[in-house]
């Protein structure tokens, strides 16, 4: 029910309430006030006639009295009257069968009490009378000259009362008049009270109208308005709060304005439809992509646009009602024209259930699948060329090697057979010709094993790092010996998932490093490793030997970078941090040193547990 009506409602009811009571209680009091009215004149008749009662009531004779009450009600017209003594004998009474009789009622026992005349409405054979109880006063004792020259006197005692009943019929006709008058008085009364309030009631209202039609608009989303103020009361107050709070809503991100402009910048088509795919808004991007006009009353359906990229793909709305969301899910938009057009779809339920609506963006894949196109064509070349480089290279290497190892042959064979029959000089060319012969073969065998580090995939096991490490002491133990050297590997290396064969050269290069390039009495190496965070381990080679300046901690491992001369600490061609590094780099890792020059180096391998795993 409107607020309105029930307004309407409770003040009639509170008119008809206060009508009933005005009424009620007016009938109450017009009642007492016409019956005190007839008692009075009752009152008024009796007291002209005081010395005829008084004598009566001095006689005590019933003939006496009936002629007192004979004349009292020819003056009053009483329907009865009788005349009763103080202590409630009926004297005399026009229903002669009552004399004798004693009167107890309540009425005679309040009169005893009361000083003046009390009455009461009552029935009387039919008929409404007012039933009154008249005090007469007492006679004085007085000589009979007194009562000749002053009349009978009166005392404060009481001779009697005089009971009678008096008739209503004219009352009743004086009382219904004016109760009627009054009740007329009161309708028009409450008629225009009614009126007034449901006026009232309308102006109050107005306000409320307003703002409930405010909060419509609102809860539509637009939130760009203010509603007029009509009162300067506390709805007033309300409705300039409401208006006050509509501006702030206009300005926040919450506004409809706002996120549609958000929506229309989108460079990305989106789509907004039911769960039934009926497309409900599109931003500008969605229109340009696809070549229709989505704009009401066009009725498209989002499902008829899409199709799977393969035959017997996932159907996105199927998807999207059993989970609840779609990341990047490749498909054909059917655009305008008949063009199928890669995408790929995300999409989300959003609202409450009942009603909920499906948000869906669509990201443009045609340039992604020309690049993977492209990407793959290159991928292709670049493999092709590798592997063309590779025979190059194995090839080169081993048409290298056969004539070095010609030279060094026959070089080594001039050199012993021949040494006392060639001049000082000529030995020294031929010395050098097998060094540099020597040197070749070296670098072409740490060339190859370079090269090899990225052509041959060993298959990845778990393996223990700690049998690797032990299993390269073990290779460099001659070593070892020569340099009288200290190796300590920890004994709670991890077992990570990886290439055991090339983690085995790992450990035996950065080993073999850390002797060669050591200048103390004792060399100590230490081998250790550590967790670093939830994916990787952080393997350390420790040594005391001659450190490595600041400058060189990235040149040194670059292929064939020697900081010294070929001469010292055992040659060497400088490609064997070259090969960790890229044994690191196959293993998704990371190297790096740490060095104080002339005292220690430190180099930290940083891999993957376990590269199944790793995010």
């Amino acid at each position: 029910m409107k607020l309105y009506f029930k307004i309407v409602i409770f003040v009639l009811a509170l008119i008809s309430v206060s009508l009933w009571v005005d009424i009620h209680f007016t009938k109450v009091a017009v009642t007492e006030a016409m019956s005190a009215q007839i008692a009075d004149s009752a009152v008024a008749a009796a007291g002209s006639m005081t010395q005829e009662f008084q004598k009566a009531f001095l006689s005590g004779k019933e003939l006496d009295g009936i002629k007192a009450l004979h004349a009292f009600t020819q003056k009053t017209g009483a329907a009865y009257a009788g005349m009763v003594a103080g202590d409630g004998t009926v004297i005399a009474h026009t229903n002669v069968a009552l004399a004798g009789t004693r009167l107890t009622d309540p009425l005679m026992g309040r009169a005893a009490h009361s000083p003046g005349a009390i009455f009461r409405r009552i029935t009387y054979n039919g008929e409404g009378v007012v039933d009154t109880v008249i005090p007469v006063p007492g006679v004085k004792s007085a000589s009979s000259e007194d009562i000749l020259f002053e009349g009978l006197g009166q005392t404060s005692e009481r001779a009697g009362f005089v009971r009678a009943g008096l008739p209503l019929t004219p009352a009743r006709k004086a009382e219904k008049a004016i109760i009627f008058k009054l009740l007329i008085l009161a309708l028009a009364i409450g008629a225009a009270a009614l009126a007034l309030s449901a006026l009232f009631a309308r102006v109050i209202l107005r306000q409320v109208s307003l703002l409930r039609e405010g909060i419509r608009k609102v809860r539509e989303g637009n939130y760009d308005l203010s509603v007029q103020v009509i009162s300067d009361d506390e709805l007033g107050e309300v409705a300039g709060s409401f208006n006050e709070l509509t501006r702030g809503l206009a300005e926040t991100t919450v506004s409809k304005k706002y996120l549609d402009s958000i929506l229309e910048s989108m460079p990305d088509p989106l789509f907004i439809s039911d769960e039934e795919g009926r497309i409900i808004k599109t931003n500008k991007a969605a229109a340009e992509f696809s070549g229709y006009d989505f704009s009401p009353p066009a009725a498209f359906n989002l499902k008829a646009l899409l199709e799977p990229q393969a035959e017997g793909g996932a159907e996105p709305f199927s998807l999207l009602a059993w989970s609840g969301h779609i990341k990047e899910l490749d498909l054909w938009f059917l655009a305008k024209g008949g063009k199928r057009l890669p995408v790929m779809l995300s999409s989300a339920l959003a609202g409450p259930e009942g009603r909920r609506q499906i948000v869906t963006v669509l990201k443009d894949t045609s340039q992604h699948k020309e690049s993977e196109a492209r990407l793959a064509q290159y991928l292709k070349e670049v493999e092709t060329v590798n592997s063309e480089l590779d025979a190059f290279a194995h090839t080169v290497s081993h048409d290298l090697k056969e004539p070095l190892r010609g030279i060094e042959m026959f070089s080594g064979m001039l050199l012993s057979d021949y040494a006392g029959k060639m001049d000082p000089q000529a030995g020294d060319y031929l010395a050098r010709v097998v060094k540099a012969s020597g040197r070749m073969r070296r670098l072409i065998d740490d060339l190859l094993s370079f090269a090899r580090v990225s052509r041959v995939r060993n298959p990845y096991e778990d393996v223990s790092t700690g049998r690797l490490a032990a299993e390269a002491v073990a290779g460099l133990s001659a070593l070892i010996e020569e340099k009288k050297a200290l190796v300590r590997v920890a004994p709670d290396l991890p077992t990570i998932f990886c290439d055991p064969v090339k983690m085995g050269q790992l450990f035996n290069n950065l080993i073999s490093n850390a002797l060669k390039y050591n200048d103390k009495p004792v060399p100590e190496v230490d081998v250790a490793a550590e967790r670093f965070g939830e994916y990787y381990w952080k393997f350390s080679v420790k040594d005391n030997g001659i450190g490595i300046p600041s400058q060189y901690s990235e040149e040194i491992f670059k292929m064939f970078k020697r900081l010294h001369s070929r001469q010292e600490y055992g040659g060497g061609t400088g490609a064997g941090l070259a090969i960790v590094r890229k044994i690191v780099e196959e293993h998704n890792g990371k190297i790096w040193v740490e060095s104080v020059e002339g005292k220690s180096s430190t180099f930290y391998v940083l891999i993957p547990a376990d590269l199944r795993k790793q995010p």
